[in-house]
């Protein structure tokens, strides 16, 4: 058995790390938690518990002889193929990627180009079985300090916010631009609060830079009669200053029309963010299809 490096030119030039048949991946800290209520099916996420985004150091001539093999000493455990029982390791030498950063959905988007540009310190970190890990990072980006490297991009910084949404459902949604046929309409992605009923909610949309703004647009979601969803009983709109919210001034009706953007002009305000606060209705939650604002 060999260490052996595979390119993988379609993406993004990563590479695998393979002794003999085994491919490696990333040893990591491993964190379960329950998830789920129902007692017959257990169900749990996972979490790491140790940084993850790292680029492979790799010798120009000769990568295979980047890694060193580590055996464990002792008997063979029942089951090798954990990461805490695996017999076997390869150590590897690699530097952080900083910008390589989980998604607004908590996931490891696609890679980006290498070599990845890094300047952080070399570390040794311990290479496993693929089979061993249940978080796996087993395509690895390459990583260089050359001005020729490429550097990589974070992931976009989601523009809202809310105090709670449906996991079948996602903020991204109210600002996706696209259309709804209707408030019934669901064909198309949609924020709600359910299973939140008569409470006060929020939803906030944050600006990069300050901005001028004298209007917002609001597509409500219901989902009459069979469904849990109605417009809200009451609704208003504040804007950021610093860190407080205030109300905004000499505004026209917050409506709750249905089929229709529910527009709502006022006084123009320079800040950095607006924010819907909604009292739902009583047994009943609510939601939004699309949200615009406007100078």
């Amino acid at each position: 058995m060999k260490v052996s490096v595979q390119k993988w030119t379609h993406n993004h030039n990563s590479v695998s790390v393979n002794y003999g048949p085994l491919t490696f991946s990333l040893k990591i800290g491993e964190k379960w938690t329950r998830y789920g209520n129902n007692p017959e099916w257990l169900e749990s996420e996972l979490f790491p518990t140790t940084s993850w985004n790292y680029g492979l150091v790799l010798e120009q001539k000769n990568p295979a002889r980047s890694f060193a093999v580590v055996r464990k000493k002792g008997p063979l455990p029942e089951n090798p193929f954990t990461p805490t029982t695996t017999t076997i390791e390869l150590h590897a030498k690699a530097r952080q990627i900083l910008e390589w950063q989980v998604d607004k959905f908590a996931m490891v988007g696609k890679l980006q180009p290498s070599p990845a540009y890094s300047e952080e310190p070399v570390e040794t970190l311990p290479l496993i079985p693929m089979g061993a890990a249940r978080l796996r990072i087993s395509a690895f980006p390459v990583v260089s300090a050359s001005k020729d490297a490429h550097h990589w991009t974070r992931p976009k910084a989601v523009p809202v916010h809310a105090s709670h949404v449906f996991a079948n459902d996602s903020v991204e949604a109210m600002v996706d631009n696209i259309e709804p046929k209707s408030s019934h309409d669901g064909s198309i992605p949609r924020f709600t609060w359910w299973d939140h009923r008569g409470t006060k909610e929020w939803v906030e949309y944050g600006f990069a830079k300050p901005r001028k703004v004298s209007a917002v647009e609001v597509y409500w979601f219901d989902d009459a009669p069979n469904g849990g969803c109605r417009v809200p009983q009451s609704w208003k709109l504040l804007f950021r200053v610093g860190e407080l919210w205030m109300p905004i001034e000499d505004a026209t009706e917050f409506a709750t029309e249905l089929d229709k953007y529910n527009r709502v002009t006022f006084k123009p305000v320079e800040t950095t963010g607006l924010r819907i606060e909604a009292q739902l209705q009583p047994k009943f939650s609510a939601g939004i299809l699309e949200w615009k604002v406007g100078e």
